[in-house]
């Protein structure tokens, strides 16, 4: 393929398995540049990373010729193996299955980053904004496409 013009961003959201409160601030300290790092490897830039000891928001840029859940699925099984093989800085580390993901345009990106740069604080407030906190699709698939 040649040469592509795009402008994609993502939001998307992942959990801890179990929803596990495991993600600490030394994970954080390790974890995050390893993802940006990772992501620059497909050709896709990492805008904003933070999360809460359970869960992670991340605002990315991915070029149309992935798919949003390959680059996921490769963010989150390398930084899982990152932890606990290479480094060794935890046992069993691992994500949920799953993720929840939004399409957003470039003008909405500096909101989008701020929301993510201050997750610990929204949620220490409740100051959340619940469509941006989903992972699942059970109440978006049933309303969307009702059982006949």
């Amino acid at each position: 393929m040649g040469q592509v013009y795009y402008k994609l961003f993502y939001h998307v959201i992942w959990r801890s398995k179990g929803n596990s409160p495991i993600i600490t601030p030394k994970i954080e300290e390790v974890a995050f540049p390893f993802m940006e790092n990772k992501a620059k490897r497909y050709r896709c830039f990492i805008h904003a990373v933070n999360g809460t000891e359970n869960h992670l928001h991340v605002a990315i840029t991915i070029p149309p010729s992935f798919a949003v859940s390959d680059i996921v699925g490769k963010l989150k099984g390398s930084t899982s193996y990152f932890l606990n093989m290479e480094l060794g800085i935890t046992k069993g580390f691992s994500w949920q299955d799953g993720f929840g993901v939004f399409s957003f345009s470039e003008r909405d990106l500096p909101g989008i980053e701020e929301y993510i740069r201050n997750q610990k604080e929204h949620h220490k407030t409740g100051k959340l904004r619940d469509a941006l906190e989903r992972t699942d699709s059970d109440d978006v698939l049933s309303s969307r496409f009702p059982e006949e």
